[in-house]
C-alpha cells in the first residue's frame, strides 16, 4: 500500500498534477473565473500556469460598477516570456480598442487583421512574435444595465509557439472565444456565440512590398470588387467573415502598398469616430503615427442594432515626401469597398464624407 501511495504521488508530480493543483486557485479565479483553463494551458504549452487579475476604474461611471474593465495575466514557468494577457471592456465604456487589439505601431498602414472563423465576430492581429485575438459579443439584452451593449475581449500571447503555426493560431482563437463566452455569462451579456474554431488563416505580417500579391481584377475576399487605377494594379486582403474590422491593401505594379482600405464596426467604429471628430479637414492627409486621426476619405453606414454608424476609410502610404494620393481614384476605391463591406454586415445608407 505504501509503495502504491508513493508511486501515485510520484506520478502526480511527474505527470503535471502538482502544477494543476498548485496553480488551480489563482488560475481558476483569473478574470473573475472566466478564463478557459484547458485552452490557456494548451496555448502556453504547460500545465503550470498561474493567474493574476486586476480590476480598473477606467471608463466606469461609478466606482462600485461591477464587471469589466478587467485584465488578467496568465504566466507559465517562463514568466513574461511565456504569457497570455486578457483584457475585457464594455463598448459603452471602451477605452481604445484599436490600440488594445494590437492594431498599432510604425507599420500601421501595412498591418492588417485576419478574421476568426466559426461565426464569431473576431479577428487576429500579429506583431512580431506575438498575436492578439479580439472577440466582440453583442448583448441582445432588452432590459437591465447591459441592454444593447457589447462586450469586447482582447487576448494577447507571446513566448510560446510561433503564430505562423496553424495549430497555435487555433489555440489562441479557442482560448479567446471560450473565455469570452464564459465572460458573457458572468457579466450578464446575452449574446450569440459562434462554433468551435477549427481554422484561422495565416496571419499577414507587415510588409511595405509584396510583389506576389494577386492582380486586383481577380482579387477576392475583402478586396473583391475594388476597381484598379493608374499604378494601382494589385491587392492584398483577407477572407470575409464577421470580423469587427476589415482591411484591404492596394498595391502598385511593384507590389508596394499605396492605399489601405479599412472598415470599422461596433466599438471600433466608435473609436474611429472619436479620432476623426475633431479633425478640421478629413480630406487632408497627414502622418500621425502610430494611429491616424484623419484619412484621405471616409464613409459611414447605418448598421442594425448599433447606436452609432460604421466607419469606412481609405488611407495612403507615400513612397516619398513629394508623393501625393490620387484623390479621384481614392474616392472611387473607397466607394467600391464601402458598399460591399457594409452590405456584408447588414448595413445600409453608405455615404462618403
Amino acid at each position: 500500500m505504501t509503495l502504491f501511495v508513493v508511486a501515485g504521488v510520484g506520478w502526480f508530480f511527474i505527470g503535471g498534477g502538482f502544477a494543476k493543483w498548485r496553480d488551480g486557485p489563482s488560475l481558476a479565479d483569473a478574470c473573475d473565473g472566466t478564463v478557459a483553463v484547458d485552452q490557456v494551458r494548451a496555448l502556453l504549452k504547460t500545465d503550470d500556469v498561474t493567474g493574476k487579475t486586476k480590476h480598473t476604474s477606467r471608463g466606469r461611471s461609478s466606482a462600485d460598477e461591477s464587471g469589466p474593465p478587467v485584465m488578467c495575466w496568465l504566466d507559465g514557468p517562463g514568466g513574461f516570456k511565456q504569457r497570455a494577457f486578457v483584457e475585457m471592456e464594455w463598448r459603452s465604456k471602451a477605452w481604445s480598442p484599436e490600440i488594445v487589439s494590437g492594431r498599432r505601431g510604425s507599420s500601421y498602414v501595412t498591418q492588417f487583421s485576419t478574421p476568426i472563423t466559426g461565426g464569431w465576430s473576431g479577428m487576429m492581429t500579429p506583431a512580431d512574435d506575438q498575436a492578439t485575438a479580439t472577440v466582440v459579443l453583442r448583448c441582445r439584452n432588452t432590459t437591465g444595465p447591459r441592454a444593447g451593449d457589447s462586450l469586447s475581449l482582447f487576448a494577447t500571447s507571446w513566448g510560446g509557439r510561433p503564430f505562423k503555426e496553424a495549430a497555435q493560431r487555433v489555440r489562441l482563437a479557442r482560448f479567446a472565444t471560450q473565455t469570452a463566452q464564459a465572460a458573457a455569462s458572468e457579466y450578464g451579456c446575452d449574446a450569440r456565440f459562434g462554433s468551435r474554431v477549427k481554422r484561422v488563416a495565416p496571419l499577414k505580417y507587415s510588409s511595405e512590398t509584396n510583389p506576389d500579391a494577386p492582380v486586383l481584377a481577380r482579387a477576392g475576399g475583402t478586396c473583391a470588387g475594388v476597381r484598379a487605377g493608374w499604378l494601382i494594379t494589385r491587392a492584398q486582403g483577407t477572407a470575409t467573415a464577421e470580423a469587427p474590422v476589415e482591411d484591404c491593401l492596394l498595391l502598385d505594379d511593384h507590389g508596394r502598398t499605396r492605399f489601405r482600405l479599412s472598415a470599422y464596426y461596433g466599438t471600433f467604429a466608435d473609436d474611429q469616430r472619436l479620432k476623426t471628430r475633431s479633425t478640421r479637414d478629413h480630406r487632408e492627409f497627414s502622418d500621425t503615427s502610430p494611429l491616424r486621426t484623419d484619412f484621405v476619405y471616409r464613409a459611414e453606414a447605418n448598421c442594425p442594432g448599433s447606436p452609432r454608424q460604421a466607419v469606412l476609410v481609405i488611407d495612403y502610404l507615400a513612397v516619398n515626401d513629394d508623393d501625393k494620393p490620387q484623390r479621384r481614384y481614392a474616392r472611387a476605391a473607397l466607394e467600391d469597398f464601402a458598399e460591399r463591406s457594409a452590405a456584408r454586415h447588414g448595413c445600409t445608407d453608405t455615404k462618403l464624407l
